[in-house]
């Protein structure tokens, strides 16, 4: 790596986002590869441009006779690391060629013709690269100083967009994509202040209401004028459109933040334990359920099924590892199906691969089924299976008790009941889709973001099956309304289509508010239980997604 480059990437890194000199406003990233022949990572400051979905890079090397290192990288190791200064992303990267490539290229000497100088200067059809992110996390910052990142962010496309609106006074197809990408950032930005920052501080500082009211207000007045932007972009001349917009925004911006940035950096620093990340990728709901409903999955390979000893509650034992569960530890898993179903065809291969992401045996328990067993048989037999481990001799500290839908709120509540029994708690413990609020109240159960297979009706049918009578706010079968202060670090999953998205969200701040570490990750697009997809073969990239996350969190554990 050269010393320029190198400079680059530690004043982009400490800037987030933000560079000087001769890049300075530059649509820029830091592009990660895996060297082709090292197998050592690789970072390089590149170009890009937007496009629906995606960002393009181009292997210009300013015009050299030679593609430059990083794209033999990743042709050779297609998944590549995208900083963007708010965010990190995952992508694949894949050559764009034939019709597409020209249409980009053409968009690409139009917005800027240095590229068009660069191809003159070498015989080599200069390569362009997609990008696809596949899942996405946030910078390492406070949550207030990450606001003022991805403020930053919008200001500094915003500009750029002023001043190609301002050379050339002519819409090109390029400009007309980033002005409409702009706006879509834009808008999406604003649902999840009101639909997620928003609420959350309401509920932890109501004084905020009147300034909170008037920022929601700001974005209604702001989506009329990104509205007026897209009409322009299609018919005309977009520049007092531009100008009125980027006068509104600047001012907007400016007073979200020195309304809001203390008081979150000043919150996230009383909570300091709660990391969200938004997971995206490829696949939607129909591609997922497809994969679902493809029948019974096999086990995986390597998975053995022979009982390292008996427990008092029933269950089957799956091991892709060759420890025993005294040596590494056990997963003990609890199934979904609403406190009313199983299916083993389906529960005993997921088991498999929960032993092989974490690298211990897995034992799934087979907990009696409501109505004829309501709260709290079910609950009661998970506390036992996890008593009798630590009996055997399996670490507390080595056990991760994971728990899908139902089985998810059935884990949450035996964390209640062992501490209160003074019992050894695991060391962590991962909820997929779970329901955490027996009242029914959390906004998203009536109003998900996008299409789910549960809904209101039947989260109602199975509360009222569980519980058959006993109280629906009251803990612990209700593990929000418990005290969740020293339960053990946890991850959350959870669709961002779910009709239980809130019920995942507002645990996890309970949580974290307790002094809890909790990973909220959040898979956009995905419906209920959507880790489901971990069982087809060939598995949809968002079940990959999960269990390479699952690994990766439980890396300090393995």
């Amino acid at each position: 790596m050269t010393t320029f480059n190198q400079q680059i990437i530690e004043e982009f890194r400490a800037g987030h986002g933000r560079v000087g000199g001769m890049f300075e406003g530059a649509r820029l990233v830091l592009l990660t590869t895996t060297g082709a022949r090292t197998g050592r990572p690789h970072t390089t400051p590149v170009g890009f441009l937007p496009d629906p979905g995606r960002l393009l890079v181009i292997a210009s090397a300013g015009g050299a006779d030679r593609h430059p290192a990083w794209y033999h990288n990743l042709v050779a190791n297609p998944r590549v690391t995208v900083e963007t200064g708010p965010f990190t992303l995952e992508a694949d990267a894949v050559a764009v060629e034939g019709a597409e490539r020209e249409e980009i290229w053409a968009r690409a000497v139009e917005s800027d013709p240095g590229w068009a100088r660069y191809q003159r200067k070498t015989a080599r059809v200069i390569p362009i690269v997609a990008l696809r992110p596949v899942r996405m996390s946030y910078a390492d910052l406070p949550e207030g100083d990450l606001l003022q990142v991805v403020h930053d962010a919008f200001r500094r496309d915003l500009r750029l967009i002023r001043d190609e609106v301002a050379q050339g006074r002519v819409l090109g197809a390029q400009l007309r994509i980033n002005c409409l990408m702009f706006c879509g950032g834009m808008e999406h930005h604003h649902q999840n202040e009101d639909g997620d920052l928003f609420p959350y501080l309401r509920r932890r500082r109501p004084d905020l209401a009147p300034i909170l009211d008037r920022l929601h207000e700001q974005h209604q007045v702001l989506a009329g004028l990104l509205n007026d932007l897209r009409e322009t972009v299609a018919s005309g001349d977009p520049a007092a459109a531009v100008d009125r917009l980027a006068t509104e925004i600047e001012a907007h911006l400016d007073e979200e933040e020195a309304r809001l940035v203390p008081v979150l950096n000043a919150l996230r620093r009383a909570d300091g334990r709660l990391t969200t990340n938004r997971v995206t990728g490829p696949d939607t709901f129909d591609t997922v359920l497809a994969g679902m409903s493809a029948g019974p999955p096999q086990l995986p390979p390597g998975v053995e099924t022979t009982e390292p000893f008996a427990l008092p509650v029933p269950g089957r034992w799956a091991n892709a590892s060759d420890r025993t569960p005294g040596e590494a530890g056990v997963v003990l898993y609890v199934h979904g199906g609403g406190f009313e179903q199983r299916n083993p065809e389906f529960e005993h291969p997921m088991a498999g691969h929960l032993s092989k992401a974490a690298g211990r045996p897995a034992f799934n328990v087979d907990y009696s089924l409501a109505p004829e067993h309501a709260f709290p048989v079910a609950h009661d037999e998970v506390v036992t299976a996890y008593r009798a481990l630590l009996a055997e001799g399996v670490p507390a500290g080595r056990t991760v008790l994971f728990g899908e839908s139902a089985g998810a709120t059935l884990a949450l509540e035996t964390l209640l009941t062992l501490r209160a029994e003074g019992v050894p708690l695991p060391g962590a413990v991962v909820a997929v889709s779970a329901i955490t609020d027996f009242t029914l109240t959390n906004p998203s159960i009536d109003a998900p973001a996008g299409r789910d297979v549960v809904g209101r009706e039947v989260v109602e049918h199975v509360v009222g099956q569980y519980l058959n009578g006993r109280p629906n706010d009251g803990a612990p079968q209700s593990p929000i309304h418990g005290d969740l202060t020293g339960l053990p670090r946890m991850l959350l999953a959870v669709g961002g289509d779910e009709a239980l998205l809130d019920d995942s969200r507002r645990y996890a701040e309970a949580a974290a508010d307790a002094g809890v570490e909790v990973t909220l990750d959040i898979y956009d697009g995905m419906p209920h239980a959507f880790h489901l997809a971990v069982l087809p073969d060939p598995r949809p990239p968002v079940g990959a997604v999960f269990l390479e996350r699952l690994s990766a969190w439980l890396g300090q554990d393995r």
